[in-house]
């Protein structure tokens, strides 16, 4: 068993599960392991059990071969990459499809659990249904006394998220179409291929299926999802276990296809813009401090988060860290998706960006 990884997730984790994924497609052995009684609708994920023991607070929290317990999706599947060179590996090969892999995974990460967080703490029918499923999967089996009380004092504190996140009337419009973009994009996309840069998953799509794990079960975005998207829905199936799908990289030379285009112009013209507002705010001193990013011509209202600006600084450390000839070659991606000008390091980033890595 020394060479088994233990993955701490929650049921509504997007992380969790990308990171699970991950696992399954690479054949890492691994224990998919949900905490019962690591959270009960309120107070602080993992108190009294071994999240916390481990000095966690989120999920998803792995647990190396070496007894070390870690979290951060992004890095924790860097990491694995290192540790398993060449296996079944999520990176594409060649250095610029990677980076551009790697803003759409960092886009989907940031950007898309937004809309998501609107629609499951907003509509209806997912008021009543998401905070029940979410508590019966950290609880287990209890009395529904007490699963009503946790998801009763659940829906509270995410109702409350909610607004401090943007996810208010103002923004909805926004946040909605994006989500609809997403699936006409992807929607468009499978009909000439499954992943974004090859007949193999990358660290994108593996980003992408987090986020969409959960938009397939909540039920608006579920029901929106099989009306408009049904191919998406199938591939969110595919992608909780590609263990059997082999594949190759699309060569570096090849066009793009229509899925990463259509998803790096959502990063260039939404999720960068926030990330930039926010690392703006981390260098004037006002992280948590509401801020206004411009995005579409729409003001969009939320907090200013210091991990969002981390990761954009990380994207611009990886960014500049690429050769020449590389840059040369992806810039019209990026040029034409919206992306490049939030790629350049400004002044004040270096000294603000802080070393990447797991947490």
């Amino acid at each position: 068993m020394s060479d088994v990884y233990r993955l701490l997730g929650g049921p509504g984790s997007p992380y969790s599960h990308k990171v699970r994924a991950v696992l399954r497609y690479r054949h890492l052995p691994h224990r998919w392991i949900v905490p019962l009684g690591a959270f009960r609708g309120s107070g602080s994920l993992g108190e009294g059990t071994e999240i916390a023991g481990a000095g966690k607070r989120q999920v998803p929290v792995i647990q190396f071969p070496d007894g070390t317990y870690h979290s951060d999706s992004t890095p924790i599947i860097d990491e694995l990459e290192k540790r398993h060179p060449g296996e079944r590996s999520v990176i594409p090969a060649d250095p610029g499809m990677a980076f551009l892999a790697l803003v759409i995974e960092e886009a989907a990460d940031e950007w898309l659990p937004l809309p998501m967080f609107d629609y499951r703490w907003n509509e209806a029918a997912d008021r009543v249904f998401c905070p029940r499923r979410q508590m019966a999967g950290w609880l287990g089996s209890v009395p529904e006394a007490e699963l009503g009380e946790a998801a009763k004092a659940f829906l509270a504190r995410q109702e409350h998220l909610r607004e401090l996140l943007g996810g208010t009337a103002e923004n909805r419009p926004l946040l909605q179409s994006t989500y609809e973009e997403l699936m006409d994009a992807m929607e468009a996309h499978m009909a000439t291929q499954l992943f974004l840069f090859g007949s193999r998953p990358s660290i994108a799509d593996f980003g992408l299926y987090g986020q969409l794990s959960q938009y397939a079960v909540d039920p608006t975005t579920s029901s929106l999802m099989k009306a408009k998207a049904v191919r998406l829905f199938q591939w969110v199936q595919l992608m909780d276990d590609a263990s059997g799908i082999d594949g190759e990289w699309n060569a570096a030379g090849d066009p793009l296809s229509i899925g990463a285009r259509g998803l790096l112009r959502l990063a260039g013209e939404v999720a960068l813009p926030m990330l930039q507002a926010a690392v703006d705010a981390h260098l004037a001193g006002k992280d948590f401090h509401p801020m206004v990013a411009e995005i579409r011509g729409h003001g969009f209202k939320t907090i200013a988060r210091p991990y969002q600006a981390h990761t954009l600084l990380w994207l611009k450390q990886a960014y500049a860290a690429l050769d020449k000839a590389t840059r040369a070659r992806i810039e019209p991606a990026l040029t034409e998706s919206g992306c490049l000008p939030w790629l350049s390091i400004r002044d004040g980033e270096a000294e603000k960006t802080p070393p990447y890595g797991m947490a």
